[in-house]
């Protein structure tokens, strides 16, 4: 059996009805684009360690499609985890006798670095969005005060917010795919992971600001553009960026809103296991570990507190 037929009758046969869309899409790609180039007119018992291995290291040093430059070392991994299924799969249906891939050492991955916006940054914000009473700005306020990502957001509807008891309930999320035509569309699915669907909690100021956003909305999705529509990913992100020039701040990603939020909520002496519930996290040492940094200021006030007792 060639490496090509193995890979194929997994992902058509098994994977496709196990994982969501969108990984389906991924592990599709990087098999077509990366994996059967190199791998896969070679029979799968001639593929040993060695060969895996040698193949991810030319991957991770020149493998970037775009350029010829270093891939990252996410997708090196993924590329691991992708042959590393298929091989076992090929193992339990006694297609071969063993996984080449057990064992090999995943590459190490940085840290990604987390950019939020500071107090002053986000005071200049919301004067602006306060000044403009632009209705498509509610999502930004939302995002800042909940930690939303932008595909939850886009995916939240009026039947998702209880304004009596003021919570949003998270249950699906909005992406971008390519289409069998190579056109992006629009994807509306459940959250990647089982702790991202959740309750949240609403400040009070955000509470009245919904109750008066939907008075004035033409459709069911919270965040709709002029035509009653739901909005397009790109297209709020370009909103979201044109706000940050308005406003006279940095040019943050929208995703900086999401780490705001997280910023704000430590600072405010938030804990740990309460904010990793918030945003989604599958646990709170996610949550420490990517913005133990934000935590240092509030760390050295607690301290300061201690000889106080005295």
């Amino acid at each position: 059996m060639k490496t090509r037929e193995l890979l194929t009758e997994w992902l058509e046969d098994y994977e496709k009805e196990r994982v969501k869309a969108r990984t389906y899409s991924r592990y599709e790609g990087l098999i077509t684009l990366h994996i059967l180039p190199e791998l896969g007119d070679i029979e799968v018992g001639l593929l040993g360690k060695r060969e895996i291995q040698d193949f991810l290291t030319r991957k991770r040093r020149g493998g970037n499609i775009r350029n010829g430059e270093q891939l990252s070392a996410t997708s090196t991994n993924l590329m691991l985890t992708v042959l590393n299924l298929a091989f076992e799969y090929g193992c339990d249906m006694e297609l071969i006798d063993r996984n080449p891939c057990e064992r090999l050492r995943r590459v190490p991955e940085d840290a990604k670095k987390v950019e939020a916006f500071t107090k002053e940054e986000q005071r200049k914000l919301e004067r602006v969005i306060a000044a403009e009473e632009d209705p498509r700005h509610v999502g930004i306020l939302l995002c800042l005060y909940t930690g939303l990502r932008i595909g939850e957001l886009l995916g939240l509807t009026w039947e998702d917010v209880d304004l009596v008891r003021g919570i949003i309930h998270i249950d699906k999320t909005v992406y971008r795919e390519r289409d069998e035509s190579g056109q992006w569309k629009m994807c509306v699915d459940t959250p990647k992971t089982r702790s991202s669907t959740r309750v949240i909690p609403l400040p009070t100021y955000i509470t009245k600001m919904l109750k008066s956003a939907k008075t004035g909305a033409k459709s069911a999705y919270v965040v709709e553009n002029k035509k009653g529509e739901r909005m397009a990913i790109r297209s709020y992100q370009y909103i979201f960026e044109k706000l940050t020039e308005r406003a006279g701040i940095r040019r943050l990603n929208f995703h900086a809103l999401r780490h705001t939020f997280a910023t704000r909520a430590l600072e405010c002496g938030m804990d740990i296991k309460t904010l990793s519930e918030i945003m989604g996290h599958q646990n709170a040492s996610i949550t420490l570990n990517r913005y133990a940094h934000s935590m240092m200021e509030t760390k050295i006030k607690m301290m300061q507190k201690l000889p106080k007792i005295f």
